[in-house]
């Protein structure tokens, strides 16, 4: 096996979490992913991994082997692919991103990406929570508002429209707010933790003086977004978020947009990946995305 073949099934093994995984994935033997390893560590002269009973941990050196040879390997194919442009994509890609996105814009629509790239095989994750590429041995991630993450890349996806709303049960208890004077002093929200920064994220609204950011009282803190609507549907508060997550609610009656005076910024998706340069599959699957959000800009 060649030095090539070798990385490539070092990065398999990370990224899959143990040697037997990585054999089924790349569909070959096991003594063969054992032997790659092996070589890799002889001409590195450097431990990469160490190994117990139950699960495999990167060394120090074999993080940074890691690090350097995963850009690495995507370049060499990005390579090939500029030289035939029309070889079909092949292979796994390994994505994040947040739960509504996924449930309700990626997954529904990815037969269009199956029939255009048959070979291509996508792990997807998807939370609510920010996740490490490096540690976690992803590809690329699908993120929300402002970003924190210097070491990375990132690519904008454009900006998505935000809806401030509330159950009618809430709103005969408490009344509809009319102004953000009215809504601070009157009102309590559902509110979101920046799972990064473990920062209570503050309501934003446009007024006539420009962008007001509140401190909204409420009693509940969350940071998943299938249970942040499952506060807002039982009248725990007022909720605000992407309008393509409550839009149906809204439109069932379950949910009422409010303050329609104050419109909510919009908020800015990007792509994000490890390094810079930009593999042919990661710019394939960006410019897909990109296409699934002109009905949702």
């Amino acid at each position: 096996m060649n030095l090539f073949e070798n990385i490539k099934i070092f990065i398999e093994i990370v990224d899959a979490g143990s040697f037997s995984q990585a054999a089924e994935n790349l569909q070959i033997h096991r003594p063969a992913v054992t032997k790659a390893v092996q070589q890799l560590e002889k001409e590195s002269g450097v431990r990469l991994l160490q190994r117990t009973t139950r699960r495999i941990y990167l060394t120090p050196e074999g993080e940074e082997f890691y690090r350097r040879s995963k850009p690495l390997l995507a370049q060499a194919d990005d390579l090939l692919e500029s030289f035939s442009p029309d070889r079909p994509l092949h292979g796994q890609l390994r994505v994040d991103m947040p739960i509504a996105f996924a449930r309700l814009v990626v997954v529904p629509n990815l037969p269009s990406l199956y029939a255009a790239h048959p070979n291509l095989e996508l792990i997807l994750s998807s939370s609510d929570m920010r996740r490490d590429m490096l540690r976690d041995g992803l590809d690329c991630v699908l993120r929300m508002g402002d970003l924190d993450d210097g070491d990375y890349v990132a690519r904008s996806l454009g900006n998505i429209k935000m809806t401030t709303c509330a159950s009618p049960e809430y709103l005969a208890r408490h009344g509809t707010p009319q102004t953000l004077d009215d809504l601070q002093a009157h009102h309590q929200g559902v509110n979101w933790i920046n799972s990064s920064s473990r920062q209570v994220m503050p309501w934003r609204f446009e007024s006539a003086t420009g962008v007001e950011e509140i401190a909204l009282p409420g009693k509940l803190i969350l940071d998943n977004s299938e249970v942040y609507i499952a506060a807002g549907l039982a009248g725990l508060g007022l909720l605000q978020g992407m309008n393509f997550f409550l839009q149906p609610y809204i439109d069932r009656g379950q949910l009422v947009e409010v303050l329609p005076n104050y419109p909510c910024p919009r908020r800015q998706l990007s792509l994000m990946y490890p390094h810079r340069h930009l593999s042919h599959k990661v710019r394939v699957f960006a410019d897909w995305v990109d296409g699934l959000l002109d009905d949702l800009r």
